[in-house]
């Protein structure tokens, strides 16, 4: 299943990302945000886009070939942690430094960001787009098995200490990094508009975390995935399944 990422590509393109910049990602999972990235920069800029799940990094390496994007270099390092992250990152003097939906897994985010904020220009641009649940659901027509499934998600999140409101925390997360916050952007995520997998396959995708969160049952899962489908058969129905944010900030300029 493919994301559309048109809204990700929106935020970083209207936070300053161009052609010929160096790029710092972080978190880059399978690759997703790095191909959009890698369009952004074209071939006169370069990625280095880093993850710790060596997986991951797999899938990400086979979608760089797929997709001929020669100027990608990725490392595999735990930015939290790894003793070998400057090798891994390369020289100093990144352009920006770009993630999305991983500082909210992050128990001191600012200071992530700060450290890694370290590795850019004088004036270097930082952008991150995070999740935030704290103003879904949002519909009119009732759909309550959507709401279900939707609050597992939340609590699992919860139970695996991740940030559920990091949206709204992301201006003050940069901020404490040391960082010169420039802008803040929120969208809504509609469900079965493509910018997101539909909530059904979400939910069977997460079923395993959200078993060992013991928020559900894998049966409970399996039922709720089959009224989900039951809920969606009307197209001009409007479900908010939840926000995303962007936010974005510079460097000192000295």
């Amino acid at each position: 299943m493919e994301r559309d990422d048109g809204m990700t590509r929106g935020y970083l393109a209207g936070a300053g990302v161009a052609a010929g910049m160096r790029v710092l990602e972080v978190g880059c999972g399978t690759g997703e945000v790095t191909a959009v990235l890698a369009g952004l920069v074209g071939p006169s800029g370069h990625v280095t886009a880093v993850d710790r799940d060596a997986v991951a990094l797999a899938r990400a390496r086979d979608r760089m070939t797929g997709l001929g994007a020669g100027h990608v270099r990725l490392a595999c390092a735990d930015v939290t942690a790894d003793p070998a992250l400057p090798e891994a990152l390369g020289a100093d003097g990144f352009d920006v430094l770009a993630g999305r939906r991983v500082l909210m897994y992050l128990p001191d985010p600012s200071a992530v960001v700060r450290r890694l904020a370290g590795r850019l220009r004088a004036g270097g641009l930082v952008v991150f787009e995070e999740a935030d649940a704290t103003m879904v659901p949002g519909r009119v027509t009732p759909m309550p098995a959507h709401d279900r499934a939707g609050g597992w998600l939340r609590a699992m999140l919860v139970a695996e200490g991740a940030d559920p409101a990091m949206g709204f925390h992301l201006p003050a997360v940069l901020a404490a990094a040391g960082l010169e916050v420039r802008g803040v952007r929120a969208e809504a995520v509609i469900e079965g508009q493509g910018t997101q997998f539909p909530l059904a396959d979400l939910v069977g995708l997460m079923g395993d975390r959200i078993a060992a969160a013991g928020v559900a049952t894998s049966a409970e899962v399996a039922e709720i995935r089959l009224r989900i489908g039951g809920e969606r058969a009307d197209p001009a129905v409007v479900y908010v399944s939840g926000m995303s944010f962007c936010a974005w900030a510079r460097t000192p300029a000295t």
